[in-house]
């Protein structure tokens, strides 16, 4: 006589039950909007320069 055991019912359980503690470890709330970041155009300014000198020479030696 075999004994039979219903894996395929507690597969689903433990899978079922680490699919929630997983879920709960997530639950927290967030935000829906980010604030925005306060923002410097310090490297702005220095890319719009260094275009602006590279235009200034291309406009000179064509």
């Amino acid at each position: 006589m075999t004994t039979r055991t219903a894996l395929g019912p507690a597969r689903k359980l433990h899978l079922d039950r680490a699919a929630r503690t997983a879920g709960e470890a997530f639950a927290f709330d967030e935000p829906d909007a980010m604030p925005a970041p306060n923002r410097s155009y310090g490297p702005s300014l220095v890319w719009l320069s260094m275009a602006a000198v590279a235009v200034l020479g291309l406009a000179l030696v064509f």
